[in-house]
């Protein structure tokens, strides 16, 4: 498949952090093996640049980013799919042009403008509208086991030991604008004026049972598409990286939602 298939629209991947490398998101690949999917390093991490200036760096910055990624790479119909902070920047690039009033020249799916282009549909995986209350909820985890080794294990990735593409982002993550510090202020705030709202995509709101992004930190998505194109899904068994736990039943529902909007 290519980056412009009209049968299956590539998926853009946003890895999260902010600056943990898309290594951890390379399983998508097995489990979604007949469909493009798109990895890139967000700036300051992996394989990309690592400017010391912090100027360079703000969620702002990295929708500009992703911005000129899609127009350099000339990908006009695509799926969007962010885990943890990737989730944030999905929604902050179509709630971007959905109040620029999105037109064939942007990435975003407008009724009767550029209908069959733009970004076709969105999953959020464990990406947390909330940070502070996301943090807070996180303390009250590590309070609630009987030590802090096993928060790993029950919350972030529910397998003995570190799997290695996990490992790999690990190994290469940035240290300029890094983790929730970065962005410890963020807070979601619905499209302006509502009405637009309509205009987002249908999105597919998506987290572990044991997720550090609980339910409470991921409920507000709803209301924030304000459309009835949105679905929650809880993954039994899983926690925040349900593609490293059960890869082929992850595979699945993300191959089947993008599958229904191609």
């Amino acid at each position: 498949m290519s980056l412009s298939s009209r049968q299956a629209a590539p998926i853009v991947v946003l890895h999260g952090g902010p600056s943990l490398p898309s290594n951890y998101c390379f399983p998508l690949a097995k489990h979604i093996p007949y469909r493009s999917i798109l990895f890139y390093d967000q700036l300051g991490c992996g394989k990309s640049d690592q400017p010391t200036n912090i100027e360079y760096y703000s969620i702002d910055q990295a929708v500009d980013d992703l911005q000129n990624l899609l127009e350099r790479l000339n990908i006009r119909r695509f799926h969007l799919y962010g885990q943890s902070y990737g989730g944030i920047l999905a929604y902050e690039f179509l709630k971007r042009y959905t109040e620029k009033g999105g037109n064939n020249d942007d990435y975003n799916n407008r009724g009767g403008r550029g209908e069959d282009e733009g970004c076709l549909s969105v999953i959020l995986s464990s990406a947390p509208t909330n940070i502070q209350r996301m943090e807070d909820d996180w303390a009250a985890m590590i309070e609630a086991l009987p030590g802090p080794d096993l928060f790993r294990e029950t919350h972030l990735c529910r397998t003995p030991e570190i799997p290695q593409p996990l490992q790999d982002s690990y190994d290469n993550v940035g240290t300029i604008w890094s983790g929730t510090t970065a962005i410890s202020d963020y807070r979601a705030k619905p499209v302006e004026p509502k009405d637009e709202s309509k205009f987002m995509p249908s999105a597919l709101i998506l987290r572990g049972e044991y997720d550090v992004v609980t339910e409470c930190c991921s409920k507000d998505w709803k209301a924030l598409f304000h459309s009835r194109s949105v679905r929650e899904k809880t993954l039994p068994d899983c926690s925040h990286h349900g593609l490293l736990e059960n890869g082929s039943m992850y595979g699945d529902v993300v191959d089947s939602y993008f599958g229904e909007y191609d």
